[in-house]
């Protein structure tokens, strides 16, 4: 008989109680930040999908596929929006990287019942380059793989079989990026994480398909990222692979 921790909605209640951490006090300072950058690019997002997403998708569709139209637009309008806020979503992480690094030791500290120490602004200024580097680091890993699997799910028809395929590898590599904080936090390096996290892989594609479903909602996105790094600590911590 499964464990909770390997049922496939262990990962989706973690990331729901990442909703109820933040929203703790003494935790949600860490978001505040993190929310500004949030707002600022997925308002440009929203303006770019708004401005050229319906001239593209008449551009884009040939006309001996539009009695497919019913069947081929959905599919197209799914991997449109998706791309555009999961790319925000990246680009964001990026910037509040230092930011999520402390909501992760913060959120550790407060399940595990320690007390946490906030770093000096000088302390925080000094990580900046290590976090961001990371984040780097995982792009480039997410682009060579994602690059192939976004250019075939923008056209029409082929869509239909290589977008599942799109949003697995990017369900797996959200957890990858969502953990990293608290992984960092314990100086687990880049090929170590994959191998942990490959350890559970149901754990490990639910909690990502539930943040990227989050990152493709209006508001709800820009509270995503946090409420994913939030509980990503809360899973690592549960399961022991922070000890």
């Amino acid at each position: 008989m499964k464990t909770e921790s390997e049922s496939y909605f262990y990962g989706i209640r973690c990331f729901v109680a990442g909703l109820a951490l933040i929203r703790q006090p003494g935790l949600r300072r860490f978001v505040l930040i993190p929310l500004l950058i949030n707002a600022c690019l997925f308002s440009i997002a929203s303006w770019f999908l708004w401005t050229y997403l319906s001239t593209a998708v008449d551009a884009l569709l040939p006309s001996w596929l539009a009695w497919l139209t019913w069947l081929i637009l959905p599919f197209f309008m799914v991997s449109i929006l998706t791309i555009v806020f999961y790319s925000f979503t990246l680009v964001a992480n990026i910037i509040a990287a230092p930011f999520y690094g402390q909501l992760a030791k913060a959120v550790e500290a407060r399940l595990k019942g320690g007390e946490f120490t906030e770093a000096e602004t000088s302390s925080l200024l000094s990580e900046i380059p290590k976090m961001m580097g990371s984040e780097v680091r995982k792009l480039l890993y997410y682009l060579v793989r994602a690059i192939p699997l976004l250019l075939l799910s923008l056209i029409p028809g082929l869509n239909i079989i290589t977008l599942p395929l799109w949003l697995m590898f990017s369900a797996w590599f959200l957890t990858f990026e969502y953990t990293g904080y608290s992984f960092e936090n314990h100086n687990v390096l880049f090929n170590q994480q994959k191998q942990v996290l490959k350890q559970s892989k149901v754990n490990t594609m639910s909690f990502g398909g539930v943040s990227l479903l989050a990152t493709t909602i209006p508001v709800v996105n820009l509270f995503a990222p946090a409420v994913a790094v939030a509980g990503a600590t809360k899973m690592l911590v549960e399961r022991g692979d922070l000890n």
